[in-house]
This record gives structure tokens, sequence and C-alpha cells, in this order.
């Protein structure tokens, strides 16, 4: 059986068309004509034998195999990127942006960022620690160049790497939910993925509940629950010691997992980049 060797050329114009939706846009920041892009991802097509981007209009969606197909492609470009950087003169001036979600690990990646500043003094990074939704959102603007995130699991425009993990529910070692005649919850601001999972489960199961306090900061949340102001949804990384875990048999109903993603613009990674992302992967899986 002949071995099918995949060009790097036209892995990159594939990666680069899906981070930008836009074909047009790929050819500006590959410097070659729009019609040159589009021969570039049907050539691809035809060498895996399968379409990999659908175009309705304007609009650019991948197919399932053009999923596929673009996690394995963004893996081979950092192998790429990483050999060819040992043989350029590194930029003194790097800059890399990195968004940081308040609600799941946040010590822990920040931890991983300050090992890559000292290892790559060349590479000036920039933290930004959000809720999940704005993260992506600032991703997809260009204002930063990675993003560890919550997302519902069907965003692919950006993603590196992706894990799944079970919240619960927690509170103080003490606190007694049969005595609350609404259950007091913990929460960060409107729009945080885990006080969605909160009150939209609350909600099917007819069980009446009220905000007791919110914050933006994870360290506030989990003082408050240890406080015995009320129960919160957390994930592992940020469950602490003195924290009781609630379950079904609580009365509490279940909470359906949740999506953490490792998104990037690869086409504004360097070797900072890569090494960012891979000791912030390396510490999530540890954890998982």
């Amino acid at each position: 059986m002949a071995i099918t060797n995949l060009s790097t050329e036209l892995m990159r114009t594939f990666v680069t068309v899906i981070e930008e939706a836009s074909f047009t846009r790929a050819a500006e920041i590959l410097r070659r004509t729009q019609p040159a892009i589009s021969l570039q991802v049907k050539r691809l097509e035809e060498t895996v034998g399968y379409p990999l981007i659908e175009r309705q209009g304007k609009v650019i969606s991948l197919t399932e195999r053009g999923e596929e197909l673009a996690i394995h492609a963004r893996q081979i470009l950092r192998l790429n990127d990483i050999a060819v950087a040992q043989f350029e003169k590194q930029e003194r001036s790097a800059k890399l942006r990195v968004g940081l979600p308040v609600d799941y690990a946040v010590n822990t990646l920040q931890a991983c960022l300050t090992d890559v500043v000292r290892q790559f003094s060349e590479t000036q990074i920039e933290i930004r620690c959000d809720l999940s939704k704005h993260l992506l959102a600032a991703l997809r603007g260009g204002e930063i160049d990675i993003a560890v995130a919550l997302f519902d699991g069907d965003d692919q425009q950006f993603l590196f790497r992706n894990w799944k993990e079970q919240p619960t529910w927690v509170g103080a070692a003490d606190f007694n939910i049969t005595s609350q005649s609404e259950i007091p919850l913990v929460v960060h601001p409107y729009g945080c993925v885990y006080r969605d999972r909160m009150t939209t489960a609350l909600k099917l199961a007819g069980q009446n509940w009220r905000i007791a306090y919110s914050s933006p900061g994870i360290g506030g949340v989990q003082r408050a629950v240890l406080d015995g102001l009320g129960l919160s949804c957390l994930t592992a990384p940020t469950v602490l010691d003195g924290m009781r875990r609630f379950t079904e048999k609580d009365g509490l109903p279940a909470l359906p997992p949740l999506h953490i993603g490792m998104f990037a613009r690869q086409t504004q990674l360097g070797t900072g980049g890569y090494a960012a992302i891979d000791s912030m992967v390396q510490a999530l899986e540890a954890r998982s």
C-alpha cells in the first residue's frame, strides 16, 4: 500500500482558511491570490479523497472529515514550525497574548506561563483573565493569540485540543440543603458556563434557587462556598479542602459534562506560543 504524504503548505492554507473563516483573508495572510487558495484547498481534498470545507455564500464550515483533519493538521504544522525555528534567528520583541478563564484552573495555568516567560525571555506574554465567552470573542477578533476556554463542544475554528470534565455541586462541610426554602447559589457573573449549568439544571428539576453571592474571580467564589454562603458548581482543579461534594442523593439534579478547549491562532504562533500551549496542555492533562 502506497503512503500518501500530506503537504504542509496545503495544510497551512487549510488551517488559515479555517481560522480566518475566509478564503480572501487567508489569501492576504499567505500572500497569494484567492483563486490560488481555493485551488490549494481543492488539492488537499483530492489528496485525502474527501470534501473538507463547505461554503454557503460567504459562510465557511468544516465537514466531518474536515474537523478530523484540522486536528491533525494543526499538530503537524506545530512540529514543522518548531523544527524550522531551530534554524532561524529569534525575534527579540515577540509578543504572545493569552486568555485564561476565571473559572477553571487559572492558578495552574498562570504558573505554566511563568515558566515559559523564564525559558523564552524574548517573548513578551500578556495574560487576560475573563469569562470563557469573552475570551473566545477576543480570539475571533484578533485581540488574543491563545485561549483556554469552556465551550459548547462544536467550535472548531481555533480548536487545538479539547477535554471533557465533570462538574460537581460543592458546599461547605456543614451546609444543609433541607433547611433551605430556596437553594442559595455562589456564582460568577451572568454569562458564565458554570452559572448556566447550575440554573438550567435547577429549573429543569423544578427547584427554587437564588443568587446569594457573585464574584468574577474564582478565589471569591471558593471563599464564599467555604464560608457557607451557598452551593456552587466546580470541577476538580478548583475544589478545595473543606468543601463537600453534593450529588443526586442529596436532592440535587445531575450536571452535564463541560467541554474545555485549548484554542489558538496558529498563523500567529512562534516557538514561545507553542511552548505555552504544550505547558498548559500537560498541566490540564495531569489534572484530568
